[in-house]
């Protein structure tokens, strides 16, 4: 990843804020071990499954379609076909 970019316009707001380099590492080192944690938690093909579902998502964004159309005609099939009235 390298060194983080920041807008200019945002760095020069966050050169005044006292500490921020020492706050912005920390949370930093929270998140590589929250992700280490994952990675130790899902199998490698649980990772790919949701990796592919996100590019996939973001392909579908991109092309301007609406997800959240989308999940809801996703949830009222699912819901027809596992819901009692449909047996």
């Amino acid at each position: 990843m390298g060194a983080l970019k920041i807008p200019d316009e945002l760095l020069e707001q966050a050169d005044r804020v006292p500490g921020l380099s020492e706050r912005i590492a920390r949370f930093i080192k929270l998140e590589v071990v929250q992700h280490e944690t994952r990675l130790k938690r899902f199998r490698p093909e649980t990772l790919a499954l949701v990796s592919r579902a996100l590019a996939v998502s973001d392909e579908k964004r991109a092309a301007g379609i609406d997800l959240d159309a989308e999940k809801t005609d996703f949830m009222h099939r699912l819901n027809q076909m596992t819901s009692s009235d449909s047996l």
